[in-house]
């Protein structure tokens, strides 16, 4: 596969220069544009840091010479990537997903002082625009905890609460399926969330966009920061944008200060308590949907006994146990004429011994470190 990309961005380069001796700059730019993004790609992937480092130069060497050839023949913006067909408009909004969601405040166990920034920030505003006219509002909200502990999920209430559209894409949509795409994709996620405000626009793992610092940042991460970061201050200069731009991220150390800063609220999204724990016991086993239990389970046991563990390690902890039943019959070979059994306390037990915490001590205390020095919740 990297071979394959390598002379496909060969190829590109190749016709880039050949239009540039010709003085087709158009043509030439867009095949240099092009090459760069598949080395980029390269970049990402590429474990070996000597074949790491000659990608990155050289795919920053055709974006220089974009930036050349755009200065002296002064090519119009509508040839660079910011561009598009209606063709390639309706390939890249099939990737972006709108929904209405279906979560409520009650289906998230936990995170209240989370919930009650969410509300202060979206909601209120929401349904007594006239208490907050004039004044600025927390427009850009970052995210920010150990995977699997509900940071989609409240964007998805907060959305659900207002009857908002919620508009979500992750990193993986914008740097890998479409090559070259990015800004067009940040560009049309802000369109659909213009074009049915008042929305949220959900972006997740903001950290893989976003450079980490001036001797880490690539070409292609400062283009699409650029590209948010405009589209961001052009909401302040129109009062009449009503939309919320949420990022989430596992890893908000990667992040630069700069582009920390362009978040006006900041909330940690933390490993759930004993009391959030077992609640969302609580929720996957009588509501998601309902498993049959015996009487012996016994669910204050189970929170203490998952400490550490966050709300999707619990929810496939569950789903373990809800197996085991299921498997016994698949053993005997009497799947298809017996009903499991009911599921009981050892099937938990069984089930939380095979399963361990998917997030380390060492990872929760580097969030709590970062959220010491950056939350503003």
């Amino acid at each position: 596969m990297s071979q394959r990309i390598y002379d496909l961005a060969k190829e590109a380069a190749s016709k880039a220069v050949e239009h540039d001796q010709k003085n087709e700059y158009n043509q030439a730019v867009s095949q240099y544009l092009r090459a760069f993004d598949l080395l980029m790609s390269l970049v990402k992937y590429t474990d070996n840091k000597r074949l790491n480092n000659y990608y990155a130069q050289t795919a920053e060497k055709y974006l220089n010479r974009v930036y050349v050839i755009k200065d002296k023949r002064n090519i119009a913006s509508s040839t660079m990537p910011l561009s598009m067909s209606d063709e390639q408009r309706e390939i890249i909004e099939g990737t972006i997903l709108m929904e209405k969601p279906d979560v409520k405040w009650e289906d998230i166990a936990g995170l209240e002082n989370a919930k009650r920034a969410v509300n202060d920030s979206v909601i209120l505003p929401m349904k007594r625009p006239d208490l907050f006219k004039g004044r600025e509002s927390y427009q850009a909200m970052l995210l920010h905890g150990p995977p699997g502990c509900g940071k989609t999920l409240l964007a998805k209430a907060a959305a659900n609460e207002c009857d908002l559209p919620f508009f979500s894409l992750s990193a993986a949509d914008i740097m890998d399926k479409y090559v070259g795409e990015s800004e067009k994709r940040i560009q049309s996620l802000f369109q659909q969330a213009r074009g049915n405000q008042p929305s949220i626009i959900f972006l997740d793992e903001f950290d893989s966009l976003s450079p980490g610092s001036s001797s880490e940042s690539s070409p292609v991460q400062d283009r699409i920061m650029a590209e948010i970061s405009s589209q961001l201050d052009g909401a302040k200069s129109r009062p009449d944008d009503r939309f919320l731009f949420w990022g989430a991220t596992n890893s908000p150390w990667k992040l630069a200060p700069r582009i920390i800063r362009r978040f006006s609220r900041r909330i940690h999204i933390p490993l759930p308590d004993y009391d959030a724990r077992h609640e969302i016991f609580r929720i996957n086993i009588h509501k998601k949907p309902k498993i049959d239990i015996m009487g012996d389970v016994d669910i204050p046991e189970l929170a203490k006994l998952t400490e550490g563990y966050s709300g999707d390690d619990i929810k496939k902890l569950c789903m373990d146990a809800w197996y085991i039943p299921i498997h016994e019959l698949v053993d005997s070979g009497e799947i298809e004429t017996k009903n499991p059994r009911k599921v009981g306390r050892e099937d938990f037990l069984e089930a939380l011994r095979n399963r361990k915490p998917s997030v380390s001590p060492e990872v929760v205390a580097s969030f709590n470190e970062w959220a010491k020095q950056w939350d503003s919740m």
